[in-house]
């Protein structure tokens, strides 16, 4: 039985601090082609995706991060 191969990853999100950062953090990135989840955290400003890297790759999800002003760190 084969799965698809899909990579977790958790990123550092220092401008996350509300909810509505963690609401918008979660919408942009999880319309992404390829993001099976991504859960945000203003407490711990992380967020831990799931996805297909053969749909989308971690530097798009970065680019979107990015242009909705939550830069991350890897």
């Amino acid at each position: 039985m084969t799965q698809s191969a899909t990579e977790r990853v958790t990123l550092t999100a220092p401008d996350i601090s509300c909810g509505h950062c963690v609401q918008t953090v979660e919408t942009s990135v999880g319309q992404l082609a390829g993001v099976q989840s991504v859960t945000a955290s203003a407490e711990t400003k992380q967020i831990d995706l799931e996805f297909d890297p053969s749909k989308v790759s971690l530097d798009q999800i970065a680019a979107v991060l990015d242009d909705e002003g939550y830069p991350v760190k890897r």
